[in-house]
C-alpha cells in the first residue's frame, strides 16, 4: 500500500524525517518497504492554456498547439492524445530542465514544425509512471501560474507491507493512528459535517436477502450531481497512492476508501431498474459484464448487488458495466457495506479478480465504519460535485454489537515481555491505540477492544500491542541460558526413545521425518478400506495435506522411491512418529515405528549386483526386527500370517513378542511399487512403540562366561511345507534338557528329490553344561530325545548320515 506523508500530516503532526518515521513504523509492526520522493520544486514550470489544436501536417500522431503562458502565445508540438483546446496543462518553456535532470527543453523543429516548449505528462514531472496523456489541471488556474503553487512542494510516499491481520492499517487514518500511538501525540479525524445521520431501516429501495454474506448495507441517495474532473489536490493524492483519477464521483469513493479504509461504490440510480438494489446470491447461469468489460459467468456461491432484474455489481469485488457513473449522471446511489471476508475471498479467486476493494474486504472491514464512510463520501460529493443529499441513510443493521472485552493482568504483560514496565505505562499504550482499560482491582484489568481491531482476541495479543508500541528494540536480549529440569531429565519415555534411536542407528538404519498430514489419495493407494477411520482436518491448505496419517507406510515408501529416483541403490530407513485413527470416542494417537528396506542391504562386495529376491528381502527385514527386539530386551519374536492391505499376497505376517502384538512385517505390493518405479522388493515393518520401550531401560542380568566346552550336533529333516520354523524350535526346546544352549537354522532345500509340498531343513544344536564337561554319550542322548520328538510331533523324516 502507498501512502503520501503529506496526507498523514493532516491527521498527526510529524516532526521527524521520513527515514526516522519509516523506522518507527517498521519497528511497530508495519513494515515500510520503500520510501519514494515524488514531485520537485518545479522551477520554471508553469500552468499553460491550450487555445487551439491542429493536426501536424507531417505526422498522424502529433498535434500543433497554440499555448498561452500568461504573457504570449507559443507554438508547441505535442504527441499526447488528450490535449484539447481550452485545457490547462503543465508547461516547460525553453531552458527548463525536467525534475529528473534527463532533459533540458530547447527550441526545436519536430517533423519540420517549430516547437517552443513541452506540455508535460505526470511521469515527466516525476509524479507517477503514467504516460498515457498530459496531466490535466483544474481549469480555474490562470495561465502563467507557477506549477509549484498548483502541485505543492515535493512529497514523500511510503510503500507499506501491511500484515493480513491488520486490515485497520489499510488507510491513511489507520496508519496515522499507529503513528499517534508510537509518538504519543493526538490523532485528528476527518471533519464530517453537513450530512444527516438519520437512519431509514426499512427503505423500500434496499433489500438484503443474504444477511450472512452482507451483515450491513448502507445506501444514500444524492441528486443534482455534476460529474466532472476532480480537483488537483484529490487527483494528486490518488495518483501518489497508486490509483488513477477518473471523475469526481468515482474519485471520491476511492479517496474515502484510502482515507478511512471502507470500500464504496457509486451507482447511477437512473440506470438501476426500478431504482432499487437487492443484495442476493447470483442465479445459476447468470452472467454480467464487469467494469473491466469482461463478461463473467456467475453461480449461487457468488454474492451480487442486483437491481430489479439483473446483477449490477459483484459484492465486494467490482462494479458492473451498465450502472456506472456517466457524464450524464444526475442521481447517485452511494453504497457503503460490509461483506463476509471469506465469501469475498472465494469470489475473487473464482473470478480471477483482485481489486482494492476485494483486498480490503478479504482481510475484514470494520462493520461500524460503513455509515461513517458513507457520510464522508456524501460530504465530499456535496462540496465537489454540487450534490444534494436526499433524506437519511438506508441502513440494514438494526443496532451496534457490544464491544469485545479481554480480561488481562499487568503482571502477565511484564512476565511475557521480560521487562519491568509500570501499570500506568501499560494503560497509556493501550489507550493510545484506542483500547479502553477498565480497572478490575489489584493486578487485573479489562481491555475494551475497538471494533476495528478484530485481530485482538486473547490476553497475549494485548502483550504484543504493548511490546510493539513500547519498542521491541528496547526489550533486552539476554544471552541464551540452559537449565536442567529434573522432572524432564528423569522422563522415562524420552530416555527410552533416545536408546531406541541409538539401537536403530547401530543396526545401520537412518532416521527420516515426514509431516503428519497426507492426502486421501496416498492413503487410498495403500488401504482404501480405512476411510471411515481417517481424521480429516477442516479447511486444509492443500489436497496433499488434508488428512492426518493413519499409517507411516505411505510416506516411507514414497521416501524410498525418491531415494531410488536419485540413484540410491539401497536404503535402510526408519521413522518414529504418531499415527491417528478416528473412532467412536474421537481421534486416537499412537506412537509408531516404521522401518523400510530397499535394495541389497544384506549383501557385500560383488554379491550386491545380484537381483534381490522377495525371500531375501523378507528375511533381512525379519532379522533386523529380531535384532532390534533383542536389543530392547523383548522376548524372542514369533510370527503368524496376517493380511496387510498394501502387501503382496502371502507376504505379510504379524510380529509377536511373547503374547504382545508388536506390529506387522510385509513386502509392498507390486502395484504400489510401480507408482515410484520400484522394481525390486521393498519391505515395510510397522511396529507399536509402546512395547519396544517397555523394557529398554530395565537393568540387564548377566551370566558367567562358560567354563566348559560345548558339543555341537546337527539335525536335518524333511517336513511338510505347512510346518513352520517356530513349531520346530518349540518342539526342540520342549524335548531338550537345559543343556541345549542354542539352535541355529543353517539350510533350507526344496526340490524334486524331496517331493512336492515338502522341504528339507537343517539345524545346528549346541549343548553345554555349566557344571562339567559333557561326554559324547550324554550329548548323543540329549540329541536323540530331540529327534524323537520331531518324529513324533511333526512327522519329520530325519536324514541320517
Amino acid at each position: 500500500m502507498r501512502i503520501p506523508l503529506s496526507w498523514l500530516n493532516e491527521f498527526i503532526a510529524l516532526a521527524e524525517s521520513p527515514r526516522e518515521i519509516a523506522d518507527r513504523l517498521t519497528f511497530s509492526g508495519t513494515e515500510v518497504e520503500g520510501i519514494e520522493t515524488v514531485g520537485s520544486t518545479f522551477s520554471g514550470f508553469i500552468v499553460a492554456e491550450v487555445r487551439a489544436v491542429e493536426k501536424h501536417p507531417n505526422a498522424d500522431k502529433l498535434s500543433i498547439c497554440r499555448v498561452f503562458d500568461g504573457q504570449a502565445e507559443l507554438q508547441v508540438v505535442c504527441g499526447a492524445p488528450n490535449v484539447t483546446a481550452g485545457g490547462r496543462y503543465p508547461f516547460a518553456p525553453v531552458g527548463v530542465t525536467l525534475p529528473d535532470g534527463s532533459l533540458t527543453i530547447k527550441k526545436a523543429k519536430i517533423r519540420g514544425v517549430e516547437s517552443l516548449g513541452m506540455l508535460c505528462a505526470a511521469d515527466e514531472l516525476g509524479l507517477s509512471s503514467d504516460h498515457s496523456g498530459l496531466l490535466v489541471l483544474d481549469s480555474t488556474w490562470p495561465a502563467g501560474t507557477p506549477l509549484s503553487e498548483v502541485l505543492g512542494p515535493p512529497d514523500t510516499v511510503f510503500e507499506l507491507e501491511v500484515t493480513p491481520n491488520r486490515a485497520d492499517c489499510l488507510s491513511a487514518v489507520g496508519i496515522a493512528r499507529e503513528l499517534a500511538a508510537v509518538y504519543r501525540t493526538p490523532l485528528a479525524q476527518p471533519n464530517i459535517a453537513g450530512v444527516s445521520e438519520a437512519r431509514e431501516e426499512q427503505a423500500p429501495w434496499v433489500r438484503v436477502e443474504d444477511a450472512v454474506g452482507c451483515p450491513r448495507y448502507t445506501a444514500r441517495l444524492l441528486e443534482n450531481v455534476t460529474v466532472g474532473p476532480s480537483p488537483d489536490w484529490m487527483k494528486q493524492r490518488l495518483e501518489r497512492s497508486g490509483i488513477r483519477a477518473i471523475n469526481n464521483i468515482v474519485d471520491i469513493t476511492n479517496y474515502v476508501m484510502l482515507e478511512l479504509g471502507q470500500p464504496l461504490h457509486a451507482f447511477d440510480r437512473d440506470l438501476l431498474e426500478e431504482g432499487r438494489v437487492v443484495i442476493r446470491r447470483a442465479k445459476a447461469g447468470e452472467k454480467m459484464r464487469t467494469l473491466d468489460e469482461q463478461e463473467r459467468e456467475l453461480d449461487p456461491s457468488i454474492l451480487v448487488i442486483a437491481d430489479a432484474s439483473r446483477p449490477v455489481a459483484v459484492a465486494g469485488v467490482m462494479g458492473g458495466a451498465g450502472s456506472e457513473i456517466r457524464p450524464e449522471t444526475r442521481m447517485v446511489l452511494l453504497e457503503s457495506a460490509t461483506f463476509d471476508s471469506a465469501l469475498v475471498r472465494a469470489t475473487a479467486r473464482k473470478l480471477g479478480l483482485s481489486t482494492e476493494s476485494s483486498y480490503r474486504f478479504e482481510r475484514g472491514v470494520d462493520i461500524e465504519l460503513a455509515e461513517r464512510a458513507s457520510r464522508r463520501a456524501a460530504q465530499l460529493m456535496v462540496e465537489l460535485a454540487g450534490a444534494r443529499v436526499v433524506g437519511g441513510v438506508a441502513d440494514t443493521r438494526p443496532a451496534g454489537a457490544a464491544l469485545r472485552r479481554i480480561a488481562a493482568r499487568y503482571s502477565f504483560v511484564r512476565d511475557v515481555m521480560g521487562i519491568a514496565i509500570g501499570d500506568a505505562e501499560i494503560r497509556a499504550i493501550l489507550n493510545s491505540l484506542e483500547i479502553q482499560v477498565v480497572e478490575q482491582g489489584g493486578d487485573g484489568f479489562e481491555a475494551v477492544i475497538p471494533s476495528f481491531r478484530a485481530d485482538l482476541e486473547r490476553e497475549v495479543d494485548l502483550v504484543e500491542e504493548v511490546a510493539r508500541i513500547h519498542g521491541l528494540d528496547k526489550i533486552p536480549a539476554p544471552l541464551p541460558r540452559s537449565t536442567v529440569d529434573p522432572q524432564a531429565a528423569a522422563n522415562q519415555t524420552t530416555r527410552a526413545k533416545a536408546v531406541l534411536r541409538t539401537v536403530l542407528a547401530g543396526l545401520g538404519v537412518s532416521e527420516i521425518l515426514n509431516y503428519s498430514l497426507v492426502s486421501d489419495a496416498a492413503l487410498d493407494l495403500f488401504d482404501p478400506g480405512n476411510r471411515d477411520q481417517r481424521a480429516p482436518i477442516p479447511r486444509p491448505l492443500s489436497a496433499d495435506q488434508s488428512v492426518l496419517r493413519i499409517s507411516l507406510a505411505p510416506q516411507m515408501v514414497e521416501t524410498l522411491g525418491r531415494n531410488r529416483a536419485h540413484q540410491i541403490e539401497q536404503a535402510s530407513l526408519y521413522e518414529l512418529g504418531r499415527t491417528y485413527s478416528r473412532g467412536a470416542t474421537g481421534v486416537t494417537e499412537t506412537e509408531s515405528l516404521c522401518i523400510g528396506l530397499l535394495g541389497p542391504i544384506g549383501r557385500t562386495g560383488l554379491d550386491r549386483r545380484r537381483t534381490v529376491t522377495a525371500e531375501e528381502m523378507f528375511l533381512w527385514a525379519k532379522g533386523l526386527v529380531e535384532s532390534l527386539a533383542r536389543a530392547v530386551e523383548l522376548p524372542p519374536l514369533t510370527v503368524r500370517p496376517t493380511a496387510v492391505a498394501y502387501a503382496e499376497a502371502g507376504a505379510s505376517v504379524e510380529l509377536l513378542a511373547g503374547d504382545t502384538a508388536l506390529g506387522t512385517l510385509a513386502l509392498v505390493d507390486r502395484r504400489i511399487r510401480k507408482e515410484w518405479r520400484l522394481s525390486d522388493p521393498v519391505a515395510i515393518a510397522e511396529l507399536r512403540v509402546a512395547p519396544l520401550l517397555a523394557n529398554v531401560l530395565s537393568v540387564r542380568t548377566y551370566s558367567d562366561i562358560p567354563a566348559y566346552p560345548s558339543v555341537a550336533r546337527d539335525v536335518a529333516m524333511i517336513v511338510a511345507d505347512s510346518v513352520t520354523h517356530e513349531e520346530i524350535i518349540r518342539v526342540m526346546r520342549e524335548a531338550a534338557p537345559p543343556e541345549l544352549e542354542t539352535i541355529e537354522l543353517f539350510d533350507i532345500f526344496k526340490g524334486a528329490a524331496i517331493g512336492a509340498g515338502r522341504r528339507s531343513i537343517a539345524y545346528s544344536l549346541v549343548y553345554r553344561s555349566a557344571q562339567r564337561t559333557l561326554t559324547d554319550d550324554e550329548a548323543n542322548g540329549y540329541h536323540e530325545s530331540v529327534k524323537g520328538a520331531l518324529r513324533a510331533k511333526l512327522s519329520a523324516e530325519l536324514r541320517e548320515g
